[in-house]
């Protein structure tokens, strides 16, 4: 990951805008909605969300959690179709592990 995070944020003092971390995720193979992106740079922007920036200790996280919430999401589609139905319980169990750090 540290790969993906050189080269980006040359003007912002190693910070990556969302246009930057959405090229970082889909180069390690995460595509992800405008929406989700948002949420992702404002979850993870140490200044909560003003500076609509992520630095380099919130890079590593936010990609691990889209990594693991992605795994997690794939286990329960086992038609590999984008789709699955949770219940209230499953998404809670999958869900808040990576809220609670």
């Amino acid at each position: 990951m540290t790969g993906n995070y050189r080269g980006l944020g040359e003007g912002q003092e190693c910070k990556i805008d969302s246009n930057e971390l959405r090229e970082a995720l889909i180069s390690l193979g995460f595509s992800v909605s405008p929406t989700v992106l948002e949420l992702l740079v404002s979850k993870f922007d140490k200044s909560g969300g003003k500076n609509k920036a992520i630095e380099y200790d919130n890079f590593i996280k936010c990609c691990l959690t889209v990594k693991g919430l992605t795994e997690k999401f794939k286990e329960k589609d086992t038609s590999c179709s984008g789709s699955s139905t949770f219940t209230y319980e499953a998404f809670m169990l999958t869900a808040l592990p990576f809220l609670i750090t």
